[in-house]
C-alpha cells in the first residue's frame, strides 16, 4: 500500500489539536436551513431548489462543496469554515441534518452518473456514459469525492454509506468502465481506501482495491460488488 497521505491520517487520528470555537455554528446552521452559502447568498433549500439537478452548476461552481460537505478541513472557499467538533456532535443528533446531508451526497452521486438503491447500494443511472467521461475529464472531482467520503464517514449514521461507494469505484475501474485516466489508481489506493473509520471495513476495502487487477480486467467488477453488497446486508449493514 502507498504511503498514506497527511490530509488522511489527520483524519484517521480525529484531527488532533483541532480547537472548538462554541461561538461558532456556520455549518450547522447552514444545515438547519438558518445560514446561508457563501458567496452564494442561498440557504440550503433554496440552493438545492435551484441547482441540485443542474451540473453544468455543480461542475463550475467551486465554492459550493465545502458547505454541502463540511470537514475539519479548510478549503479553497475561504467563506467556508471547517467543521467543529461542537457542531459535528449536534448534526450527528439532528435527523433533519442528517436528512440533508444524505440528500446532498445523493445530488452528488447523480452527478456522477449514480443512483443510490433503497438498499443504500449503487448502481449506475442511464445518463452514466455522460457523467463518468465529465468525471473522467475533470479531475479535480477526485478531490470533492475525497471531501465528499471523509464528510459522511464523519457522521456514524451515514458511515457505512462510504465503504459501497469506494467499491463502486473498483467495479467501475476493473470493468473498464472508469479507466481514472490520470489517476493511477492513487485516489483509490492513498486516499478513498482509508476515508472512512470502520476498521473492519477499512481493511477489507483496502485488500479489494490492492487485488483489482488492470483496469478494465473485470477481476472485481460489478458481479462481485454485487456480491459483496449481499453479503454485507446479511450482516444487518446498509
Amino acid at each position: 500500500m502507498s504511503e498514506i497521505p497527511r490530509d488522511v491520517t489527520l483524519f484517521l487520528r480525529g484531527y488532533p489539536g483541532q480547537r472548538d470555537d462554541t461561538n461558532r455554528y456556520d455549518n450547522l446552521k447552514f444545515y438547519r436551513g438558518a445560514g446561508n452559502c457563501v458567496p452564494d447568498g442561498l440557504k440550503y433549500e433554496e440552493w438545492m431548489e435551484r441547482y441540485e439537478n443542474d451540473y453544468k452548476e455543480l461542475e463550475m461552481n467551486h465554492s459550493y462543496i465545502q458547505w454541502f460537505f463540511p470537514i475539519p478541513e479548510q478549503g479553497v472557499n475561504p467563506h467556508a469554515k471547517p467543521l467543529l467538533p461542537h457542531e459535528q456532535k449536534a448534526m450527528s443528533e439532528d435527523v433533519e441534518v442528517l436528512k440533508r446531508i444524505l440528500r446532498s451526497y445523493k445530488m452528488m452521486l447523480g452527478f456522477y452518473g449514480i443512483k443510490m438503491n433503497n438498499d443504500g447500494g449503487l448502481r449506475l443511472a442511464d445518463n452514466a456514459d455522460e457523467r463518468l467521461a465529465n468525471l473522467a475529464a475533470r479531475s479535480h472531482n477526485l478531490l470533492r469525492i475525497t471531501r465528499i467520503i471523509k464528510c459522511i464517514s464523519l457522521f456514524p449514521s451515514l458511515q457505512p454509506h462510504a465503504a459501497p461507494l469506494v467499491l463502486f469505484f473498483v467495479a467501475l475501474h476493473s470493468d473498464g468502465k472508469l479507466p481514472m485516466m490520470g489517476m493511477r489508481g492513487d485516489s483509490l489506493e492513498r486516499w478513498w481506501g482509508h476515508c472512512f473509520r470502520d476498521e473492519r471495513e477499512s481493511e477489507e476495502v483496502q485488500k479489494i482495491i490492492l487485488a483489482r487487477g488492470r483496469p478494465g480486467g473485470g477481476r472485481w467488477g460489478f458481479e462481485k460488488y454485487d456480491q459483496w453488497l449481499d453479503a454485507r446486508g446479511r450482516r444487518g449493514m446498509i
